[in-house]
């Protein structure tokens, strides 16, 4: 029970701003931290629920929704995913080589395109939340996406090719049991998708066809320009999947598919 709580508490803190107790990170604790990685989106889609039932029962504005819902998952994680994000989007708008990409990918520094790409990527969150809070029909099956995204970033760092024998990314896949998390981890995107069928058939069906391309890009891309996966690319991949399943639902839902 010890260890199983202090795998929970390293995962939690590690991937959120969530308080935590202080604990030693060990061998033995970060085996199947990465499986509970996906809690925290988890933690992130029940508040997201929780604040969407409150302002629809006051009768809120969307537009007062759609900016809470941005902000809930950046103030959960800190920023992190976001971070990798913007570190992803400047090495990506530099054009140079591996080496080099690799470089930025660690600069603490923020490009002008880093700017740029986040702040359209966060007012393509916005505008779609605001028509989720219009049109809630798929807002239980987009709420999944925060679950599954980790899941799959999880399950990327575990089977994609690491680019630097070093990082966090590499010593959380190192001391990972590799085959039972994969399986637990693919064992949670089936049970993710399952209830998002259970809930829209047509538009879930859609949005897995979507994420399932935007899945295999992403491995192609971490290999051509990067010769393989960071955290960084890591959180990238969290921030484009949620974002990807958040405008396909606000589209789809909007059409009244």
């Amino acid at each position: 029970m010890k260890t199983f709580l202090e795998t929970v508490i390293v995962a939690f803190s590690m991937y959120s701003k969530i308080p935590m107790p202080r604990v030693e990170w060990t061998e033995k604790n970060m085996r199947f931290s990465l499986v509970f990685f996906p809690m925290v989106g988890a933690v992130i889609a029940v508040l997201l629920y929780f604040l969407f039932f409150v302002f629809t029962l006051f009768s809120f504005s969307p537009i007062l929704f759609g900016a809470v819902a941005v902000l809930v998952p950046i103030l959960i994680t800190g920023g992190l995913h976001l971070d990798g994000y913007c570190d992803t989007v400047d090495a990506l708008c530099s054009r140079q080589n591996q080496a080099e990409k690799l470089r930025i990918l660690k600069d603490p520094h923020v490009g002008a395109f880093a700017v740029i790409y986040t702040a359209a990527i966060l007012i393509l969150q916005f505008g779609a939340w605001c028509q989720i809070f219009q049109t809630p029909d798929l807002f239980p099956v987009l709420l999944f996406s925060f679950v599954f995204s980790r899941a799959l970033a999880s399950l990327a760092l575990l089977s994609f090719p690491c680019s630097r024998s070093t990082g966090l990314a590499f010593t959380f896949a190192q001391n990972s049991s590799r085959w039972a998390v994969q399986y637990i981890l693919l064992c949670m995107i089936i049970v993710c998708w399952a209830a998002m069928f259970h809930f829209a058939i047509v538009a879930a069906s859609i949005i897995l066809l979507l994420v399932l391309c935007s899945y295999l890009w992403f491995y192609f891309m971490t290999r051509k320009h990067f010769g393989g996966l960071t955290g960084d690319l890591a959180g990238f991949y969290i921030v484009f999947c949620e974002t990807l399943v958040l405008f396909a639902s606000a589209f789809i839902g909007g059409m009244g598919v």
